[in-house]
C-alpha cells in the first residue's frame, strides 16, 4: 500500500508539472503546437563536483592554475577476462593524443555508484521482459552503502519511472510495473539516460545499464550526436543486446545484416565510455551478465592526470591507458577520451 500511494502521488505530481510547464523530461511545450517532434532536451546542469585533489604547495598551485584534472575509471582484466586488483600506480601509463601523461591521482578503493537502469519495453521485448526485470532487481539488491539507483523505460520515448533513490524497494517496484508494447527509440533513451546520470547523480562514478533488442527505429538523435554527448558526460555505458533474433544476412552483397549493425552500434557505444556490451544467446544468461556488470563496477581503479595540453579549445582528446603486467597479459578498459572545456565553460572531467 505504501508503494501504491507513493506511486499515485508521483503520477499526480508529474501530470501537474506537465500541465503547468508544458515540459516532460526535457521536451519543449511548443512541440504539440508546431506539429513536429523536437529532440528531447536535457535539463539545466548542476554545478560539476570538485575533482581535483588539493595541491601540495604554492608552486604546484601556480603551475596548475587553469588546468583540469582528468579522472578515469579503469577496469583491468587478464586473458580470462578476470578483474585484476593488485596493481600499483607505477604500473599504469596514460596517453592523451598519444602523448604520455603523468599519473597524479590513484586509488583502488570501492566507491559509490549512481546507476541508471534503462529498459527497452517495446513490443519486441515482451517475451524477455520478465527475466530482464528479475536480473535487474538482483543487480539492484547488490547495491552498497552510498549507491543510488534510477529507473527509465523507453518505447517511442524515454520515461523516468523512478528518480535517483537509495531505497532499493522503490527502484524494484518501478521495474515490476513495466509493460512491453510499441516501437523502440534506443538512441534517445541512451542520450537522456546519460544526461540524467551526469546531472542528477550525486556520486562521481556514474553508469547506465541499458537493456534492448539492439534495433533503433524512432529516435530523433543520431548516432554521432549520442557519441559526442557520451564523450562529454563521463558516464559508463553497459549494454545488454538481445540481437539473436535479428536477421543475420544483409540485403546486398557486402552490406551488413541488421544483427551486425545492431551489435556494431552497441559495441561502439560501450567502448567510447569504458563500459561493455553483452549479447546473450540464451535468456538465462542475463542473470550472469548482471553479476558481471556488478563485479565490473566494483573492481575499478580511479586514476587522474593533469593534461600537458592546457588549451581550453573544446576539442576532443583521445585517451588510452596501458598496464605493465609483467608476465601477465593485461588489458585496461576506460573511456576513449573526453572533450576539453572552452574558456568560460565549466569542466566535467
Amino acid at each position: 500500500m505504501r508503494f501504491a500511494q507513493r506511486r499515485m502521488s508521483a503520477v499526480v505530481a508529474i501530470i501537474a508539472a506537465f500541465l503547468i510547464s508544458g515540459v516532460f523530461f526535457g521536451l519543449p511545450a511548443s512541440a504539440s503546437d508546431s506539429g513536429q517532434q523536437p529532440k528531447p532536451q536535457p535539463q539545466s546542469p548542476k554545478e560539476p563536483p570538485a575533482r581535483s585533489p588539493e595541491p601540495q604547495n604554492q608552486d604546484e598551485t601556480t603551475i596548475r592554475l587553469g588546468t583540469e584534472l582528468v579522472v578515469l575509471d579503469v577496469t583491468v582484466v587478464d586473458s580470462a577476462n578476470k578483474p585484476i586488483m593488485d596493481l600499483t600506480q607505477d604500473q599504469f601509463q596514460i596517453f592523451e593524443d598519444k602523448v604520455p601523461q603523468k599519473v597524479e591521482f590513484f586509488t583502488k578503493e570501492q566507491v559509490p555508484v549512481s546507476l541508471v537502469f534503462t529498459i527497452d519495453t517495446s513490443g519486441s521485448m515482451r517475451s524477455k521482459l520478465d527475466t530482464v526485470i528479475k536480473a535487474s532487481a538482483n543487480l539492484i539488491k547488490a547495491s552498497r552503502s552510498g549507491d543510488e539507483v534510477a529507473v527509465i523505460e523507453f518505447k517511442e520515448e524515454p520515461v523516468l519511472l523512478e528518480e535517483f533513490t537509495n531505497d532499493i524497494n522503490d527502484a524494484i517496484y518501478a521495474l515490476e510495473g513495466m509493460v512491453a508494447r510499441s516501437q523502440t527509440a534506443m538512441l534517445d533513451a541512451l542520450y537522456l539516460s546519460a544526461d540524467y546520470a551526469q546531472k542528477e547523480g550525486k556520486n562521481r562514478r556514474k553508469a547506465v545499464v541499458i537493456v534492448t533488442d539492439g534495433e533503433d527505429k524512432d529516435s530523433q538523435y543520431k548516432m554521432e550526436e549520442v557519441i559526442d554527448h557520451l564523450r562529454e558526460a563521463d558516464v559508463q555505458i553497459y549494454l545488454i543486446g538481445f540481437t539473436k533474433d535479428l536477421e543475420k544476412s544483409g540485403g546486398w552483397v557486402f552490406s551488413k545484416s541488421p544483427q551486425e549493425k545492431a551489435e556494431g552500434l552497441l559495441n561502439k557505444l560501450a567502448s567510447e565510455t569504458g563500459g561493455r556490451a553483452f549479447f546473450p544467446r540464451e535468456l538465462a544468461e542475463v542473470h550472469s551478465i548482471a553479476q558481471q556488470i556488478s563485479t565490473d563496477l566494483r573492481t575499478q581503479y580511479t586514476i587522474g592526470y593533469y593534461p600537458s595540453n592546457t588549451k581550453r579549445d573544446g576539442t576532443f582528446r583521445s585517451v588510452r591507458v596501458s598496464v605493465n603486467g609483467g608476465n601477465r597479459r593485461l588489458v585496461a578498459r576506460t573511456r576513449n577520451g573526453y572533450t576539453a572545456p572552452r574558456d568560460g565553460q565549466a569542466s566535467n572531467r
